[in-house]
């Protein structure tokens, strides 16, 4: 039997090649030497390459107190790894060279604690694996312009972040307070925990869990950006750098799914009217907010940013549906957390694709961060700079769930899994509506993600337009050209991702904290 402190560490090397990884970078940035600003960045690519491979080439089953390791755990980790590849190459040119070791320490950071969020088993631990994950990105925004926006985002993002912060610690206050302890799920017979504290019928309608849970699920809404704790993105996501703003629409995005899962998964999945109704109201709100929002902009990059609040209310959707493991029905297309799980591998890489295609376009001579964002800078951007343009389409053209792109399949599969859902709930009409919402929204979308190809295409060359040069940054490039090629190619070959998305939510019943849980085949689908 493995000692608890050696098995802690065997399941956190990951996280620990990270964190000891962006310490040694925050060393290279101590001496300011001239070789040290492209140290920091190549640092970095070494160090999530050698947790990538750990990753990928070792398992293990062993658990530890406050952590647990499961096959969610598995595949956020490859899904942070390989996006954060993609992020270090499109933020490679973005800090100035004094400040690249801290911003690229900073990057490592906040990957480290979406992998956290995944293991984490306590709900102390699993509220400081949120902090490592939002904290760095406060950082970020400030350290990646000079512009006074960026400042001002900063501020917005912090306070509000420390406010959301505080009530979802607040709930967790009363699930502590209604069970007697932090541990989420039991690993050992006879170990208390909150979840087997919930199995019991005389908790079921227990006021301090359900506020509890009400309290904590509304403080994650700001990790998603979704209503009513969305009302920061637009001026974020404008205020920062663009790579920087891509990496905003993934990082914090899926630390909150992760967290919501984990918190979800308490209940067994059996929300009841209060759980149930509050997440179809945020996940139909936060669609139609976000985009009626987007439609009113002019601002590509406020635009995009509406549409990342668009995109989390889909993303909630599958959230309502629940797993395939509720009902009868399991097929492939009736799994609502492993759709949101495909869904956000997809929209992270073609979100990042999109906004390094927008920085791809520069304007010289500028002060202030040099891509540009208005529809008018990219007036004629197809003929003028072709392969950039065709990059920028084919990911918006992706966020919006066109074939022959991965979009189409990461709507396809959550909305599918609401229809599996509502075909044997009680909540049947609310389950349908939910849908035909969310694909009324899909619709709407695509008038502002075609305004932005028409502008590339359609639209002749601007005064603003004509000063428009090509970004030098090779990394750049690399990172723009693997984005569009991954989302056709899931188009292409959907059922490889699928399938890891599925095995995500398939963990095993004795280890009692995935998504399919101990008590789910017992209860009744909402």
């Amino acid at each position: 039997m493995i000692p608890d402190g050696a098995a802690m560490l065997q399941v956190l090397i990951p996280e620990i090649i990270l964190i000891t990884g962006a310490a040694v970078i925050l060393m290279t940035g101590l001496g300011r030497t001239p070789g040290g600003s492209n140290a920091a960045s190549n640092i970095a690519f070494m160090v999530l390459g050698a947790a990538l491979w750990w990753t990928l080439t070792r398992e293990t089953t062993d658990s530890a107190p406050s952590l647990h390791y499961d096959t969610l755990v598995h595949y956020t980790r490859v899904v942070t790894f390989g996006v954060g590849f993609l992020v270090l190459l499109s933020c490679r040119s973005v800090p100035e060279a004094q400040e690249r070791a801290e911003f690229f320490s900073l990057l490592l950071f906040s990957l480290a604690g979406i992998s956290l969020v995944s293991l984490a088993n306590d709900l102390i631990l699993l509220f400081l694996a949120l902090e490592l994950v939002s904290v760095p990105t406060y950082i970020l925004i400030g350290l990646s312009r000079r512009d006074l926006r960026a400042q001002e985002a900063t501020g917005k993002y912090f306070f509000l972040g420390a406010f959301a912060a505080a009530i979802m610690l607040y709930g967790f206050s009363f699930l502590y307070g209604g069970a007697g302890t932090t541990q989420l799920f039991a690993q050992a017979t006879g170990e208390t925990s909150i979840a087997n504290y919930l199995e019991l019928p005389s908790q079921a309608a227990d006021k301090f869990i359900i506020l509890g849970l009400l309290l904590s699920i509304g403080g994650l809404a700001f990790k998603l950006a979704g209503v009513p704790l969305h009302f920061y993105v637009a001026d974020v996501y404008q205020g920062a750098a663009s790579p920087v703003t891509g990496m905003l629409g993934f990082v914090p995005k899926f630390a909150g799914f992760l967290a919501i899962i984990r918190i979800l998964s308490l209940t067994g999945w059996n929300f009841g009217d209060g759980l149930f109704w509050l997440l179809w109201a945020m996940a139909s709100l936060t669609m139609i907010v976000g985009n009626t929002l987007a439609l009113m902009q002019q601002n590509v990059k406020r635009m995009l940013a509406y549409s990342s609040v668009a995109h989390s209310g889909y993303m909630l959707v599958g959230l309502v549906a629940g797993p395939a493991a509720l009902g009868k029905n399991t097929g492939p297309l009736s799994d609502g957390i492993s759709a949101l799980l495909f869904y956000m591998a997809i929209y992270a890489v073609m979100n990042l694709g999109a906004f390094a295609a927008i920085t791809y376009f520069r304007k010289p001579g500028e002060d202030e961060e040099d891509s540009v964002e208005t529809l008018d800078d990219l007036a004629g951007a197809g003929s003028r700079h072709p392969w950039a343009a065709l990059c920028l389409a084919i990911c918006v053209l992706s966020l919006m769930g066109m074939p022959p792109t991965g979009g189409f399949f990461g709507k396809l599969y959550v909305f599918s899994a609401a229809l599996s859902a509502a075909s044997e709930s009680p909540r049947h009409g609310a389950m349908i509506a939910l849908v035909v919402i969310g694909v009324l929204n899909s619709a709407v979308a695509a008038a502002y993600y075609l305004r932005i190809v028409g502008a590339c295409y359609l639209r002749p060359a601007s005064d603003a337009s004509r000063r428009v040069v090509a970004s030098p940054c090779a990394a750049l490039k690399a990172c723009i050209a693997v984005c569009s090629i991954f989302v056709l190619f899931v188009f292409a070959r959907p059922s490889g991702l699928l399938s890891k998305s599925r095995s995500a939510t398939a963990a095993p019943e004795s280890r009692g904290v995935g998504v399919s849980t101990r008590a789910i085949s017992a209860v009744e689908r909402p």
